[in-house]
C-alpha cells in the first residue's frame, strides 16, 4: 500500500516548464520514456512510441495548424475520435498559444453544435471521425464556426485541409491565462464548457505528481482508457510528462483488445471509468490472468461498486494491489483521495471517498450556507487549487475565486475528517439517505447485472430502476423486486435495457436526466410516492 502522507504538504510543486512546451522539455530530458498506444495514430505518419516521438508529433501538428493560419488569438474546438491524438492536438494548439476546446465526439450532434455556438465563431478542428459526426450538419455549422479545419487526407470542399506545413512560432500562454476548455459530463443536464488555466490544470494533478515522484519508478507503466477530452486526462498526460513515468493509452475498451494489451505490456497501474471496469470484470475469470501485473486500479470519475473492487483486487498477483479512488469534478479537480487494499475490500463502501490533501479544503453546509458539524448531512463545498477559471458561453455566473465551490452533492464529514458522498442533489429523493448506496447494494445482490441505475421520477417523489443484464445471463423482474425489497426500496418499477443503448457521457457515466425524459412518465405511473429508507 502506498504512503500518501506526502499529500499533507501545503506547498504543491510547480511545473518544470510552461505546459504548452512541456512535451518538448520532457523529450529533452527523458526522450526514450515509453509513450504507447494500443491503436495506431492517424494524424501523422511518424511512429509515436516515446516522449521524443510524441513531442515531434506535436511540433508537426503545430506546424500544420500554423500553415492553415491558426494563431495565438484563436479559439479552436476539437471534435476527434477518442484517442491520445486529442491530447497531441491540444498541446500543438497550446504551443502556438491558441485556446483548445475539447468536445467529446460521443455528444449528441445537437449538443456539439450548441457547444460550438457558445464559443463566438470559433475554428472547428476535426479528423475523419469528426467529419462523419458533423458532416450532415455542415450547413448549421457554417453559421456557428468561422471555418472547419480537418486532418483528413480527403478534405471535403466545406473544410480546409491541413496537408501543408510551415514552421510555427511557439508562444505558450501565461500560467494564469485560459489554457484549455473541457466540458462537464452532462449526467443531469447539458454539458457546460469549463475553462482551465495552466495553473489550475497543474493544481488538479499536483497531488498525484507528489505520489508519482516518490512512489513510482521508471519501471512502472500507467495504462489508461479514459475520455481523452476530459480535464482528468489532460492533467494525467501532463503528469506523465512531468514525472517521466511511462504511459500506455488504451483507446479500444473492448475486453478482448484490453486483454491483449495487458498481457503484452504488463502495466503496473490501470485507470479507467467505473462503468468500463465493470465490463472488464469478465477478464478476471480468464485463465491467462491479464490483471496479474496490476498493482494500482485507479478511478477518478465515480466511485466503483464494491463488487468490482473486490473482483479486480482478487485478479492481481501483486501482494500490494490496491484501488485508488479520487472524488472531484471537471470544475474543481479532485478534492479527496482514498486507497483500498485487499484487507479493506470486504468492508469497502464507495460512499466514503477519503480525505482532502495539501491545500484542498472541504466543508458541508446547510441550506443557509452555514457549516454543519461532523456527522451531520448537508451540501458539499470545497476550495481547491484545481478549480476552473469559469464557464464559457453564459453557463451559470461564476462565483469569486476565493469563495467556496458547491459540488452539487449531498454528504457529510466523518469524525476522522473523511468525506462521505451520499447523493447528487438533483437526484436525491426524500425518504432515503443515499440512492447511490442502494445501487451498490443491488449490484452486490444481483451479480448478473452489469449496470443498475436508480432514477428519480419527474415529480421528484418516486424512483424507477434501469437494469442492464450481462451478456449470456438472465435477471427476472421477480428476482429484481426481491432484491429491491431486501435493500429497503420496496416495489419499484424496473426497465431492463441493453447497456449499449444507455445514454452515456464521454466518460461513460449514465445520463440520468435523459433516462428520466425518455422513460419517466411511463415509469412514474407505477412508481411509489416515497422510497423507504434508513435516513439518519
Amino acid at each position: 500500500m502506498p504512503d500518501v502522507s506526502e499529500l499533507a504538504a501545503d506547498l504543491l510543486p510547480e511545473p518544470s516548464a510552461p505546459l504548452g512546451v512541456l512535451a518538448e522539455y520532457a523529450a529533452g530530458r527523458h526522450g526514450e520514456t515509453p509513450f504507447l498506444s494500443d491503436t495506431p495514430w492517424a494524424l501523422t505518419d511518424r511512429p509515436v512510441r516515446t516522449f521524443a516521438e510524441f513531442a515531434a508529433a506535436i511540433e508537426e501538428l503545430a506546424d500544420r495548424l500554423w500553415a492553415a493560419g491558426v494563431r495565438r488569438t484563436d479559439t479552436v474546438a476539437i471534435v476527434q475520435r477518442n484517442h491520445i491524438e486529442v491530447e497531441a492536438a491540444m498541446l500543438a494548439l497550446a504551443r502556438i498559444g491558441a485556446l483548445p476546446v475539447l468536445l467529446s465526439s460521443m455528444m449528441e450532434v445537437g449538443e456539439l453544435l450548441e457547444s460550438v455556438a457558445k464559443l463566438d465563431s470559433p475554428t472547428v478542428l476535426v479528423d475523419d471521425f469528426g467529419l462523419a459526426r458533423l458532416g450532415a450538419s455542415r450547413h448549421a455549422l457554417s453559421h456557428l464556426a468561422s471555418r472547419v479545419l480537418t486532418w483528413s487526407a480527403n478534405a471535403p470542399q466545406w473544410t480546409i485541409g491541413l496537408g501543408d506545413r510551415e514552421a510555427h512560432l511557439a508562444s505558450p500562454r501565461e500560467a494564469s491565462e485560459p489554457f484549455v476548455v473541457t466540458h462537464s459530463s452532462g449526467t443531469t443536464g447539458g454539458p457546460k464548457l469549463a475553462a482551465h488555466s495552466a495553473r489550475s490544470l497543474f493544481g488538479m494533478v499536483a497531488p498525484m505528481i507528489l505520489i508519482l515522484k516518490t512512489q513510482y519508478s521508471k519501471k512502472d507503466l500507467n495504462a489508461k482508457h479514459l475520455s481523452f477530452v476530459h480535464a482528468r486526462t489532460c492533467a494525467g498526460t501532463l503528469a506523465s510528462l512531468e514525472t517521466a513515468i511511462p504511459m500506455l493509452s488504451l483507446c479500444d475498451p473492448d475486453p478482448a483488445s484490453v486483454k491483449e494489451q495487458l498481457l503484452l505490456h504488463k502495466p503496473t497501474s490501470l485507470e479507467t471509468h467505473p462503468n468500463i471496469f465493470i465490463h472488464w470484470e469478465r477478464l478476471t475469470e480468464d485463465p491467462d490472468r491479464p490483471f496479474a501485473s496490476v498493482q494500482r486500479f485507479i478511478s477518478t470519475f465515480d466511485a466503483m461498486h464494491p463488487r468490482t473492487v473486490r473482483t479486480l483486487l482478487g485478479a492481481s498477483d501483486d501482494p500490494g494491489a490496491h484501488y485508488l479512488q479520487a472524488y472531484g469534478q471537471t470544475e474543481s479537480g479532485p478534492i479527496s483521495l482514498r486507497i483500498v487494499g485487499r484487507a479493506d475490500a470486504g468492508g469497502y463502501s464507495p460512499r466514503n471517498v477519503g480525505f482532502p490533501g495539501g491545500p484542498i479544503r472541504i466543508r458541508v453546509v446547510d441550506e443557509a450556507g452555514a457549516e454543519v458539524p461532523a456527522g451531520e448531512t448537508g451540501y458539499i463545498e470545497t476550495r481547491s487549487p484545481g478549480r476552473m477559471l469559469g464557464y464559457l458561453g453564459g453557463d451559470d455566473p461564476m462565483i469569486p475565486a476565493d469563495a467556496w465551490w458547491p459540488m452539487g452533492d449531498i454528504g457529510r464529514v466523518g469524525a476522522d475528517g473523511s468525506l462521505e458522498l451520499l447523493d447528487r442533489i438533483v437526484e436525491h429523493v426524500e425518504g432515503t439517505e443515499s440512492l447511490l448506496e442502494r445501487e451498490d447494494q443491488l449490484l452486490d445482490r444481483l451479480p448478473e447485472l452489469v449496470e443498475l441505475v436508480l432514477v428519480k421520477t419527474e415529480s421528484g417523489d418516486g424512483v424507477f430502476a434501469v437494469a442492464c443484464v450481462r451478456a449470456g445471463e438472465e435477471c427476472t423482474a421477480e428476482r429484481f423486486q426481491d432484491a429491491a425489497k431486501e435493500v429497503g426500496l420496496g416495489a419499484i418499477p424496473v426497465r431492463f435495457w441493453d447497456w449499449e443503448a444507455l445514454p452515456l457521457t464521454g466518460s461513460y457515466k449514465v445520463r440520468r436526466g435523459v433516462l428520466r425524459q425518455r422513460l419517466g412518465r411511463r415509469m412514474e405511473k407505477s412508481a411509489p410516492r416515497q422510497v423507504k429508507g434508513s435516513a439518519r
